[in-house]
């Protein structure tokens, strides 16, 4: 996949974040490139930013159509928990549906990750 429309989102409890847009093929350029339609598979993801240039980025939760169809992968649950890591959806989700579920829901996921993870 390739990266695709990153958006910063500012600072939250202390730490910055943004959307990454990723498509599958590759934008040429000076084309213009709307994913849901010139793309094979498309996503969107929240990540925190490291605190500083030699720590990793942290992805929190990704939304894409890889698999086959759209899903939500909540990336944000520890790896020894009950919960389910993977919602499917239905597919009517576009890249645009996706990019704008997690703009209005950023901070809630956010806040999942902290109170799994710290």
């Amino acid at each position: 996949m390739h990266s695709f429309e990153p958006i910063d989102l500012g600072t939250y409890r202390g730490d910055n974040y943004f959307l990454m847009g990723f498509v599958e093929p590759k934008p040429s350029e000076g084309e213009g490139y709307d994913p849901d339609e010139d793309a094979e598979n498309y996503g969107v993801t929240l990540v925190r930013e490291g605190a500083h240039p030699l720590e990793e980025n942290i992805e929190i939760v990704r939304m894409d159509t890889a698999h086959g169809q759209p899903h939500m992968d909540l990336v944000y649950l520890p790896p020894n928990t009950d919960e389910e890591r993977k919602v499917w959806l239905n597919d009517g989700y576009t890249y645009k549906s996706m990019k704008q579920y997690l703009l209005a829901n950023w901070k809630t996921f956010a806040d999942r990750y902290i109170q799994h993870n710290e």
